[in-house]
Order: C-alpha cells, then sequence, then structure tokens
C-alpha cells in the first residue's frame, strides 16, 4: 500500500513537472522559431519524456516507464514541428484575405483615404499586433518625410473591413540617406513626431499643413530621397 502510494506520488510528481517544463519550453521556441533554438527544443523533448514516464508509471514498472520516456522524447519534438506547422498554415489561411484588402479596402479606411488625397507616393499594407490585424499607410513627401498611420481593424474579406480602434500617427524627418556600393540603403532621422486622429484632421483641413500643430517642414529635400522609397517598400 505504502510502495504504491509513493509511485502514485512519483507519478504525479513527474507529470506536473513534465507539463510545466512543455509550457516554458514551447513558449521559449514559438517565440524565437525564427532562429534555431536548440535549448527550447533539447527542454521540450525532456519534458515529453518526463510526462509520459510519469504516466506511464501508473500502468508500468519503473525500468519499462522510463524506457517508454526515452521513446517520447524525440516523439514530443516532432509533435511540436507538427503543431507549429499546423498553426503557421491555419494562420496563414485565416489571414489569405488581409493583404488584398489593404489594396481594395483604402475608401473604407478614412485616414488612409485622406493621405492618398494629400500625398502622391503614399501605399498600404496590413501588419499584425498583440490585438490583431494593423491596417497601415505610409507616405513619402519633401524630398525628406515620411509619414506612417497605423489603425486596428477587423477584416471580413478583400474588400471588406472596418476601424475598430484610434488611428496613430508617426512622423519621420530623415537627415542623411547614405547608398553603400552594394546598393544598400541607410537611413538616419533627425526629428520624430507622434500624434492623434485630433491633429490629423487639422492637418488635412489644412491640405497638409503640418505646422497647424507646430511642426514646420524643412523645405530642403535629401539626396537618395527614392532609393530610401524604393528599399522601403
Amino acid at each position: 500500500m505504502q510502495r504504491s502510494l509513493l509511485r502514485a506520488t512519483a507519478a504525479i510528481t513527474l507529470i506536473v513537472f513534465g507539463s510545466a517544463m512543455g509550457f516554458v519550453s514551447f513558449e521559449l521556441v514559438s517565440n524565437r522559431f525564427g532562429n534555431t533554438d536548440t535549448l527550447g527544443l533539447f527542454l521540450f523533448g525532456l519534458a515529453g519524456c518526463v510526462f509520459v514516464t510519469g504516466v506511464a508509471l501508473f500502468f508500468l514498472r519503473l525500468p519499462r516507464a522510463i524506457l517508454v520516456g526515452i521513446v517520447a522524447a524525440p516523439l514530443s519534438i516532432v509533435l511540436l514541428f507538427v503543431l507549429f506547422w499546423v498553426t503557421l498554415f491555419a494562420t496563414a489561411f485565416q489571414n489569405r484575405n488581409h493583404q488584398a484588402f489593404a489594396a481594395n479596402g483604402v475608401a473604407q479606411i478614412q485616414p488612409a483615404r485622406q493621405m492618398d488625397e494629400l500625398f502622391d507616393e503614399c501605399h498600404h499594407y496590413i501588419t499584425y499586433g498583440k490585438d490583431g490585424p494593423l491596417f497601415n499607410s505610409v507616405a513619402y513627401f519633401g524630398d525628406r518625410y515620411q509619414l506612417t498611420m497605423q489603425v486596428p481593424v477587423n477584416i471580413q474579406s478583400k474588400t471588406s473591413g472596418s476601424v475598430t480602434g484610434e488611428p496613430q500617427f508617426y512622423l519621420n524627418e530623415i537627415e542623411t540617406i547614405t547608398v553603400s556600393p552594394s546598393g544598400g540603403v541607410d537611413t538616419s532621422y533627425s526629428r520624430n513626431l507622434h500624434f492623434g486622429s485630433a491633429e490629423w484632421q487639422k492637418i488635412f483641413e489644412a491640405k497638409g499643413d503640418f505646422s497647424t500643430i507646430g511642426f514646420d517642414i524643412n523645405p530642403t529635400g535629401v539626396a537618395n530621397f527614392q532609393k530610401h522609397v524604393d528599399a522601403s517598400r
């Protein structure tokens, strides 16, 4: 009786410890999956070994339970890769219409439409924040400035979506643009300004006059500005 209780306690301890280790290692791997995270994969395999050993202890003697756990380690890593790719493909399928909406849905995003009216060089795309997709509009003007607008959106289809939050604007003044012999573009900035929809409305009503919010535009352009625009797309 005492031996059975000890065995059950050991099994539960291994299961809990393996589960906790699996969660931590999965977070480690999923957050850094762009790189080869050997430590995270090793910990996930070890977690699988510990967890399965704990489960096996309820049914098998210790030597066989350990053997089952050892076999489970590489299988856990394979399972992790399968889960990752399934999640990746599911996300890609769910988001398949998003970039198309960036091109087709400008008319439904008021600040994006207004930026198109004011600036000749403006493009739109979707990125993803912690709460969902963000509609981005980036305008280049005055041979020196880059204006970025971001607003949370809910995308229903390639042509249908709606704004779900407040737009944020980021104005960057470029100081220098250097082009390397290999064609690489290095941009340095001198001034930056962050503002919201109220300030943007003043700028829009003044036909792009940023002095309405206290920011004076430098009329002197910088060399290689078009190179910066092309590299940013």
